[in-house]
């Protein structure tokens, strides 16, 4: 695979599985996210207005999971040269673990767990040509793009920026496609092990890439 490939290609990728998680998460712990903290802080603040404690709990405790997440990845990564296959094989782990609960019929735990690997995941964020992609800030994307349109307009960007932030959107929805299909047919646990398989391929091709890194600087 070609080094400057890679990027791109794990950007989608990543994007394209917070989506999918996203989507289980949704029908699993009563419309809150695993990755959108955005529409958990909205339905934070709604459950609190109306006195629904028991909501209240649960958007806040999967939002701590996620900020734990990011606090968790950004300590490794910065103890740490190249963390990326190290922040994905800690990713593998905490998803096979979520799998562990969601198999002893503890779903809500099981998917807080995995709001701790999406704010993990978000650190891993890549930049192409300009342009911050992998993470799931969906607004961010979408913004990105029209931003960059206008940047392509006035001669100031080429209009792969724009591309990127599109794609990375795409990506996003395509995953909450396979998502919804994945749960609403085969459910949690099979969901999580789909999930589980692609960490792996990502952790593979990782792998590749640091091997295809290390005869270019000898």
């Amino acid at each position: 695979m070609h080094l400057g490939a890679f990027p791109l290609l794990y950007s989608s990728c990543a994007t394209c599985l917070a989506g999918f998680l996203d989507a289980v998460g949704y029908a699993q712990l009563n419309h809150l996210y695993v990755s959108f903290m955005s529409g958990n802080s909205t339905h934070l603040g709604m459950t609190i207005a109306a006195g629904q404690w028991q909501s209240v709990l649960y958007a806040g405790s999967v939002i701590a999971a996620f900020v734990v997440g990011s606090f968790a990845g950004t300590l490794v990564a910065g103890a740490r040269q190249k963390p990326l296959v190290v922040l994905i094989a800690c990713e593998i782990a905490l998803c096979a673990a979520a799998i562990g609960l969601a198999a002893v019929d503890l779903p809500t735990s099981a998917l807080t767990l995995i709001a701790l690997t999406m704010g993990l995941q978000n650190v891993m964020h890549q930049n192409v040509v300009g342009s911050d992609i992998g993470k799931s800030f969906i607004t961010g994307a979408l913004f990105g793009f029209g931003q960059a349109l206008a940047q392509f307009i006035r001669g100031e960007v080429g209009l792969s920026r724009a591309l990127l932030h599109g794609s990375s959107w795409l990506s996003f929805v395509l995953g909450v496609v396979c998502g919804t299909t994945s749960i609403d047919r085969l459910g949690l646990m099979s969901s999580l092990v789909l999930a589980l398989v692609a960490l792996v391929l990502l952790l593979a091709v990782a792998l590749e890439r640091r091997t295809l890194e290390k005869p270019a600087k000898q």
